[in-house]
């Protein structure tokens, strides 16, 4: 019975199958390909970061993932599944109290997670810092709750992974808008849904099989998805380069523009000057 809930709750959600990550980040370019292999059912982009923030005055290690603006746009038919005209919205979340994010600095928790002390709608919730720089990562340190919900993606709220900060351990989950994300930010993982696994019982051994196949499809990919992206960083960085080499030869080509002027205009003082003394000479 248990396995038959679980598996109905991941169908209903449209749990991912395969999380796909890369230490140079991903690009539209890494999803396009993602979904050009043939049993690839759907594939979504997704940026997450992991920080240290302060709720209601105690300090939490924090999972901070991006919502897709799907979300709002959900229809919740239960408590086990949510409808999507957007097939490739993925790990679709319950909301359980609250309303969706609807602008820059609101968020979303976990509804299951027992906190050290209550939360509640309203709440600010503070970064404090992060595995990396936040303000690269994210545009604001400041969110106010305005919704609960629980997630295909943390199916226990007691062990929600392992993080290099505080104790080591997840003990919550945050969801805000892609758009507040930082726009040089790149995907840190895609999630792909595989044909047909659906049909299969989580877990069992023809769920595996469809998506090992998969997993080795993607493999494949690698090698010249790795080449491009590298290809493009340089590239990203030789234009940054041009552009600051522009921006010098223009501050240096005014610089001695003014400098030139300056030197005519002392040319003329001394000019005037000797003029002056001549006719100071001519007037004794």
């Amino acid at each position: 019975d248990m396995a038959h809930f679980a598996d109905e709750y991941y169908d209903g959600t449209a749990l991912m199958d395969i999380r796909v990550v890369s230490t140079l980040g991903l690009t539209d370019a890494d999803l396009e390909a993602l979904r050009g292999l043939d049993d690839v059912e759907a594939a979504m982009g997704a940026y997450e970061t992991a920080v240290m923030a302060t709720i209601d005055g105690e300090q939490y290690a924090v999972r901070v993932h991006s919502l897709p603006e799907s979300a709002a746009a959900s229809v919740q038919v239960d408590a086990m599944n949510v409808e999507s005209d957007d097939s490739s919205y993925l790990n679709r979340l319950v909301l359980t109290e609250g309303r969706w994010p609807e602008q820059p600095g609101e968020c979303i928790i976990s509804a299951d997670r027992v906190m050290a002390t209550p939360t509640a709608v309203g709440d600010e919730v503070k970064i404090d810092y992060g595995a990396s720089d936040v303000d690269e990562v994210l545009k604001t340190r400041r969110y106010t709750i305005v919704g609960y919900a629980t997630t295909p993606y943390y199916v226990s709220s007691t062990q929600m992974g392992s993080t290099s900060l505080g104790s080591g351990v997840v003990e919550q989950f945050m969801y805000v808008p892609e758009d507040d994300f930082a726009e040089s930010y790149p995907y840190t993982e895609a999630f792909v849904t595989v044909s047909g696994a659906r049909d299969e019982m989580a877990g069992s051994f023809d769920y595996q099989a469809r998506v090992d196949a998969v997993l080795k499809e993607i493999a494949g990919l690698a090698p010249e998805r790795e080449r491009e992206r590298l290809a493009q960083l340089r590239a990203d960085a030789q234009a940054e380069l041009n552009r600051e080499r522009e921006r010098y030869e223009a501050e240096r080509a005014d610089a001695e523009a003014q400098l030139d002027d300056a030197r005519a205009s002392l040319d003329a003082a001394a000019a005037a000057i000797r003029n002056s003394e001549a006719e100071l000479a001519q007037g004794q």
